[in-house]
């Protein structure tokens, strides 16, 4: 991390080791001094001020489950955006699936109307996310949180780049990017919209307030770590005992079908090249549960690993192959 990320990292310390014992008032200043910046990363993904919201709330329910894993104060802004980041992603991609066309008269939407805000309230609110959400399309991907920070902490490109982990160049040359794509009217209104819709008190009394008794949080907070670690440990363990068993008993019976010394021998360091390959991919679909990774990630690298596994298949055939051939 960079020396302006370091010496500006909003995180206490003394909060954070008290959130780790479980003290919610210590974890409420965290999200106060944090909320900001995970709103922002959730609202340039999703372009929606209610629903980034929705999101921050998720991710901050989740630090507060894993803050007693956390090996110290800087790790938490980061895993923070992270979080967000995936989260924002998987929303976005199951609503795109999820969305229907609903009648005016459908009961949902008379329901929703009865309990909702009032209509002028309303299209208000509609009118200036959209309007949001049509200049944030315009801005490169990369500068949307840096964008929507830069106006909702103060115009300050150091404090931005201390938020994200960047450099104060990198920032303003991102900022430079987004008002680039944008008419300086529009900008305004961005400004006007990413400061009116900043996260504030309400909001971290009510992630504080939907954390739930202190004792099974204080519980959570202080074990997670320990918890996780013995639970994912044996489940790791008898998961490769039982991929490597299965490994073995495959190895052995290609090699009882070799005809040569040679092709045994090669038969061998393929199972236990192959062996290694299913030990690190048992390793990652654990790892990836604790790390909260995004479906997308999580697909993309278990592809790889089926790519891999389907070549050491072909090259395993091409061992007996060879060895037929060279009889």
């Amino acid at each position: 991390m960079n020396e302006t990320a370091t010496t500006m990292n909003p995180v206490g310390h003394a909060d954070f080791l008290a959130a780790q014992r479980g003290d919610r008032n210590a974890f409420a200043r965290l999200v106060l001094a944090t909320q900001k910046t995970v709103a922002s990363v959730a609202l340039a993904v999703t372009r929606d001020v209610q629903l980034s919201e929705d999101i921050a709330q998720d991710t901050f329910v989740k630090a507060w489950q894993r803050i007693g894993s956390m090996q110290d104060p800087e790790s938490l802004l980061p895993w923070l955006r992270q979080v967000t980041r995936n989260g924002a992603i998987d929303h976005v991609r199951r609503r795109r699936h999820q969305e229907v066309a609903l009648d005016v008269d459908d009961p949902r939407m008379v329901g929703a109307t009865a309990c909702g805000p009032e209509p002028d309230t309303w299209m208000d609110h509609r009118q200036r996310s959209e309007q949001l959400a049509r200049a944030l399309d315009a801005v490169p991907d990369d500068s949307r949180e840096v964008l929507l920070l830069f106006y909702r902490e103060g115009q300050s490109s150091r404090h931005v780049a201390a938020l994200l982990g960047l450099s104060d160049g990198a920032v303003r040359k991102r900022l430079q990017r987004a008002r680039d794509a944008l008419q300086s009217e529009l900008l305004a209104q961005v400004g006007e919209v990413a400061r009116h819709s900043a996260p504030g008190l309400a909001f971290a009394a009510l992630v504080v307030g939907s954390l739930g008794p202190r004792e099974a949080a204080a519980t959570t907070a202080t074990a997670a770590g320990g918890k996780w670690a013995l639970g994912a440990l044996g489940s790791v363990l008898a998961a490769l005992a039982l991929v490597l068993g299965a490994v073995m008993i495959d190895v052995r019976l290609a090699m009882r079908r070799a005809r040569t010394s040679a092709e045994r021998s090669a038969l061998l360091r393929h199972g236990l090249l192959y062996a290694a390959v299913m030990a690190s991919f048992v390793g990652m679909l654990f790892w990836s549960s604790h790390a909260d990774w995004s479906q997308a990630r999580l697909l993309a690298v278990s592809g790889l690993y089926s790519l891999v596994i389907i070549a050491l298949g072909v090259g395993r055939a091409r061992i007996h192959r060879r060895h037929r051939r060279d009889r």
